[in-house]
């Protein structure tokens, strides 16, 4: 499989990028107060705009600007995973010739680039007694994560687990937009918590969510777009780092995206046609342990190259129109989820995963240099 890693301009390590965005270590700060428990949810303002700070290793931070720019003086600094509030998006006040994106976040402390930060939300959900039964009569949900990030309880020792969590230093955490499959259900110190696990790409860790942060995914939401129109075709522009979806010649949808970046001369995400073979409600991608990724509840994903290249959402950057994935086509969770309900074949929410038999019945992405 194809994923990112946490470049946010085309050819520049991790290692680079840390040192040149200055992000550095330190503890993790609580902005909106201290969690009073392990599992506990914390109290952010519900239903307003909120950013996380995805950017950076563990336990690393960025200075918030006094303006839009780069080269502002810092008012003070946040830390990776921090969640504030977005007051709104503005563009610099200083054109940046090194990056593309020129958005960044006013916030009440500073501004803050934009592609550092992951837009959240805070939604709590009403819990559940009892889980729905799946499509084996086996109890069973797809539940999405609409918190801003939230802790769980492993069942088994951290060392034993995927690299993601093993290799945290006990500081994993699910994000918003994530999704996961939720097995069991339990009451515990008087709140509601799921039993969270990856059915597809992963090993079997199974973890207890607070299940005020997972919302139930409903078949209605997942309803294929336009099922019945066989002309439809997925446009992929390396050069300007877009995605078009057609229906004969009428574009239908459109978006920003981030692909595969050039490396040795040659696009990580190939300029080929090619079908639809495989798609996922969700699905957890790595490949060499967190030295280069390991990506868990990797929502609405789409393959469609053999090589293991796929549209699908992310949750990890917010940098857009950048080429800087291992090869996938990277989208936000909005977009990578209409793709998914428009591509054919549709795919039941139960069980969720679908390969298709018969690539004649698929649609084609087609990805172009320019």
């Amino acid at each position: 499989m194809y994923n990112y890693i946490m470049n946010f301009d085309q050819n520049i390590s991790r290692r680079d990028f840390l040192k040149f965005t200055g992000l550095a270590a330190g503890s993790l700060l609580l902005p909106f107060g201290k969690v009073s428990g392990s599992n506990l949810l914390q109290e952010w303002p519900v239903g307003v705009n909120l950013g996380r700070l995805a950017a950076g290793e563990l336990r690393s931070f960025i200075d918030l600007k006094a303006e839009p720019n780069m080269n502002a003086p810092a008012t003070t600094r946040v830390w990776r995973d921090d969640v504030f509030e977005i007051k709104q998006e503005v563009i610099a006040n200083v054109l940046d010739f090194n990056r593309y994106n020129q958005k960044w976040y006013e916030t009440p402390d500073g501004y803050i680039y934009a592609p550092y930060v992951q837009p959240v939300k805070n939604l709590p959900n009403q819990p559940l007694t009892e889980l729905p039964l799946d499509d084996q009569g086996q109890r069973g949900m797809w539940v999405e994560i609409t918190v801003p990030r939230v802790n769980f309880e492993l069942t088994k020792p951290w060392s034993n687990a995927s690299s993601w969590i093993r290799d945290s230093e006990g500081l994993a955490k699910l994000y918003y937009s994530e999704v996961f499959w939720a097995s069991d259900i339990r009451s515990m110190d008087g709140r509601i918590e799921y039993l969270l696990s990856e059915k597809y790409g992963a090993l079997p860790d199974y973890y207890w969510v607070d299940a005020r942060a997972c919302r139930p995914i409903t078949e209605e939401e997942i309803s294929p777009i336009h099922p019945d129109v066989g002309d439809k075709r997925v446009l992929v522009n390396l050069q300007t780092q877009t995605l078009h979806c057609f229906e004969g010649s009428h574009e239908v949808y459109f978006c920003e995206v981030s692909t595969g970046y050039i490396r040795e001369g040659e696009w990580l995400t190939p300029p080929e046609t090619t079908p639809v073979w495989r798609k996922l409600v969700s699905l957890h991608m790595s490949a060499g342990g967190v030295s280069q990724y390991d990506s868990p509840g990797i929502a609405w994903t789409t393959l469609y190259h053999p090589d293991g290249q796929a549209i699908h959402s992310v949750y990890w950057h917010n940098n857009f129109g950048v080429a800087l994935s291992h090869g996938c086509i990277n989208c936000l969770p909005h977009d990578a989820k209409w793709i998914w309900r428009w591509i054919n074949p549709t795919i039941a929410l139960y069980p969720g995963e679908l390969t298709v038999p018969d690539s004649s019945q698929s649609t084609f992405v087609q990805v172009i240099e320019s």
